[in-house]
């Protein structure tokens, strides 16, 4: 049971793709995920940084201008875990370590010493599917290939793809999110991962299994000039999960709600005159940042709609106030001003920490 669907997805296998398509028939749309690593990003000179966020920014700019991409999602998580292999191979290996140095190795091995964790960064690409062919193979062809070159994009941004999530890989990164824990237990012992059976919505937080999640909402960006990892403190959070989705919007469109915009900006300014009040210089940053989204527009780039999302896993209640305001904390240091979500908690978990480029705000 996934929290916030209203009606079951599908998982059709792409043979073309090498990984598996999750279908919503209701909106029309087929999302991939693909698995996403970098070489070494806060290592690099300021050079070398800035010459990879031009090469992400056109990789963006090139897979949102086409027409049939909804929606694209870049979800960087980190879960618990990582040792499971190591401590099977030990087990299996080692029946006694008697001598210090094995003992040693058994310490390190052992959960009250080290809790491990995973880091790693999904990519997911949600496409419309043509109208009335949302059963033909043909067309699950036709969006595999069109998938299959937003992974080989990936190269001018210095970003290597490791693969489309497969129905196996989809179904756990789906458990490894809802119940963490239980995913890790079951790792370390002989049973298969188990399904999460049924998910608990409170106003402030949602339960699954054995976990209980909180989502934040990005509500401001950074008004200044930041570093380029500004986002650094964020995506280094233990067991919680970052996802920014960015949304295409037509030409017509956005330069509807800019002029929309303008409007209720000159409107209040008026009113302001008539009144005697001062322009504050947040109005007036506001404007100047509507002026140049209407320059870039009429230059012919795109406009993209861009949501923030941040969940916070643990354990329990206790562990999860304390994740929240050391993330809390994280965000004030990222320059980036967080709201606690209430009352849809169980949407914004979809929308934020599962791999489905699902936008709901």
């Amino acid at each position: 049971m996934v929290p916030g669907l209203a009606k079951p997805l599908d998982l059709v296998d792409a043979s073309a793709l090498g990984g598996v398509l999750v279908l919503d028939r209701r909106a029309g749309t087929a999302t991939a995920v693909l698995r996403v690593s970098g070489a070494g990003f806060m290592l690099d000179e300021p050079g070398a940084q800035e010459t990879k966020v031009q090469g992400w920014g056109r990789v963006l700019a090139g897979v949102c201008r086409q027409p049939s991409v909804v929606r694209v999602q870049v979800l960087a998580r980190t879960v618990p875990g990582g040792l499971a292999p190591a401590r099977r191979w030990w087990r299996d290996q080692v029946t006694s370590p008697v001598d210090p140095i094995s003992a040693a190795l058994a310490a390190m091995l052992d959960d009250g010493f080290v809790a491990p964790v995973r880091r790693e960064t999904l990519l997911a690409v949600a496409v419309r599917l043509p109208r009335g062919a949302r059963h033909d193979a043909g067309a699950i062809g036709q969006v595999a290939t069109q998938l299959a070159a937003v992974a080989a994009s990936l190269t001018g941004a210095e970003l290597a793809g490791d693969g489309w999530l497969d129905r196996t890989g989809l179904l756990r990164s789906v458990g490894e999110a809802l119940d963490p824990g239980a995913v890790v237990r079951a790792d370390e012992g002989p049973g298969p991962v188990p399904a999460v059976l049924g998910a608990s919505e409170h106003w402030s937080s949602l339960t699954a299994g054995t976990s209980v999640h909180a989502t934040y909402w990005i509500n401001e960006w950074p008004r200044a000039a930041v570093h380029l990892a500004f986002l650094q403190p964020l995506i280094q959070a233990d067991c919680g999960a970052l996802s920014v989705m960015a949304e295409p919007l037509s030409t017509a469109k956005a330069l509807r709600e800019i002029r929309r915009a303008k409007v209720e900006h000159a409107a209040d300014a008026t009113q302001r005159a008539r009144m005697g009040q001062v322009e504050d210089e947040a109005t007036r940053a506001e404007v100047a940042d509507l002026e140049r989204r209407e320059a870039e527009l009429v230059a012919g780039h795109q406009d993209l709609r861009f949501t923030g999302l941040l969940t916070v896993s643990a354990p329990d209640e206790v562990t999860l106030a304390e994740r929240c305001t050391a993330m809390e904390t994280a965000a004030a240091q990222a320059m980036c001003e967080v709201r606690r979500l209430v009352g849809q908690q169980g949407i914004a978990f979809l929308a934020a920490a599962l791999p489905l480029a699902r936008g709901v705000l």
